[in-house]
């Protein structure tokens, strides 16, 4: 699965998830920090299966457009942790997660 990760979530994430077994990028590692939500989004669409964010207003925004064919975007709502923690819990989320069920632009876990 190609994964990005929007720049609200933690660097470290992306070494994590990639031990996982998935391709992932981003916002910080693709060096596209500031960039509009609207060119993300767009960039996401055709480069990755699914954008993890915490940014309400970027999902709320998406939730209201017709969803892309193959492409998720989800809301990260487990609760904020110092780094190692929220990453920890983010691998078991990820772990016991089935994403084929989520839907675009749901609230994950």
């Amino acid at each position: 699965m190609k994964i990005l990760l929007d720049e609200n979530l933690p660097r470290k994430l992306v070494a994590a998830l990639c031990a996982e077994g998935h391709e992932v990028e981003s916002v910080h590692t693709l060096w596209m920090q500031g960039l509009d939500n609207g060119k993300l989004y767009e960039f996401a669409i055709q480069n990755f299966d699914v954008c993890f964010t915490r940014d309400f207003g970027f999902v709320n925004n998406v939730r209201q457009s017709q969803p892309p064919a193959k492409f998720k975007l989800l809301l990260v709502t487990l609760e904020q942790k110092p780094q190692d923690e929220f990453i920890k819990d983010s691998i078991a989320a990820f772990r016991g997660a089935d994403l084929n069920r989520s839907q675009h632009g749901d609230n994950w876990p």
